[in-house]
């Protein structure tokens, strides 16, 4: 009997191994620069999607702080950055550079330039990024830290020169963005309150033609960082500072905290390197493909025992 569960579990362990592609959880770290509480400022880290933990893969030369990180269809990582900003706010001033990133050292690849609003336009800061799957369009959204204004706005970035095309505002002055498998794009927003508070925090879907509301549900607070698993579309969060990860539930925005804690490694995004056995299904499907994969392992232990094995 022992040895027949143990058939079973590595069936449906090797199916589901197989459908999620062997997905790996990357993230670039924020902080609040020297002499503050966070560490490792600005590396590129990988994070156990069970437990939190975070592994330095190495820092990007001259980076104080990487805002979002993403994987495109082709396995190029894109980052966008911002200057070292003290703490507690208001904070200082800083744009956003786009630069690609080396995933298996974190070294610069290439620093593209300055992400700018519209060619010629003024140098934006950038609070995420993420790729659309299946056309490779890089996405952004824009932060507050310019002092500029168009906090919210969502925009398309070109990945060869960093020029900015707005597609619309979303209404929300913080921002974080990530496209899950099918082609959601999801964000996680928050109005501004007092003393700069984030207020309202929300789990939203939007339009990405033209960043409008699709849909949205509370969540208990908001999460600078997010990232949705190729395969099964869970969605991942983190709350920066707050030093934890979590898991959210994308029909009601309720937070489950993985097991461990981030430390003093202030995780600013997260993504997911693409697999190439990766295979992208619907959420809806998946309880579905659960239990037929529990089926086939049970199905295949009958056999063996049917068979002669012992089993």
């Amino acid at each position: 009997m022992l040895r027949r569960s143990l058939l079973v579990s590595a069936v449906i362990g090797f199916c589901t191994s197989s459908l999620f592609g062997g997905a790996v959880m990357f993230g670039g770290l924020g902080g609040h620069g020297p002499g503050s509480n966070s560490t490792n400022d600005g590396s590129l880290v990988t994070i156990d999607q069970t437990t939190g933990d975070v592994t330095v893969v190495g820092h990007p030369a001259g980076v104080a702080r990487l805002t979002g990180i993403t994987f495109d269809s082709s396995g190029a990582l894109f980052g966008s950055t911002l200057g070292s900003i003290p703490f507690p706010p208001p904070p200082a001033k800083s744009t956003s550079s786009l630069i690609q990133i080396n995933p298996a050292t974190g070294a610069i690849e290439s620093t593209i330039g300055s992400i700018t609003d519209g060619a010629g336009g003024a140098a934006i800061s950038i609070a995420d990024l993420a790729a659309q799957p299946g056309t490779g369009t890089l996405f952004g959204i824009r932060s507050p830290v310019d002092g500029l204004g168009g906090q919210g706005n969502l925009y398309t970035i070109n990945k060869s020169t960093g020029v900015a095309k707005l597609v619309g505002a979303t209404g929300r002055f913080f921002g974080s963005i990530a496209f899950a498998p099918n082609g959601t794009l999801y964000m996680t927003g928050a109005d501004l309150g007092p003393n700069g508070a984030e207020v309202n925090p929300q789990l939203l879907t939007l339009d990405p033609a033209n960043a409008k509301v699709k849909t949205s549900v509370t969540t208990d607070g908001f999460f600078g960082a997010l990232g949705v698993r190729p395969g099964d579309g869970a969605i991942f969060a983190g709350n920066g500072d707050g030093s934890q990860i979590f898991t959210l539930n994308a029909g009601t925005g309720a937070a489950t905290a993985l097991s461990h804690n981030t430390g003093t490694n202030f995780v600013g995004d997260l993504d997911f390197r693409p697999a190439t056995n990766a295979i992208p299904l619907p959420p809806a499907l998946w309880s579905g493909i659960i239990g037929m994969i529990a089926l086939v392992g049970l199905a295949s232990a009958r056999m063996l025992r049917s068979a002669g094995t012992g089993y």
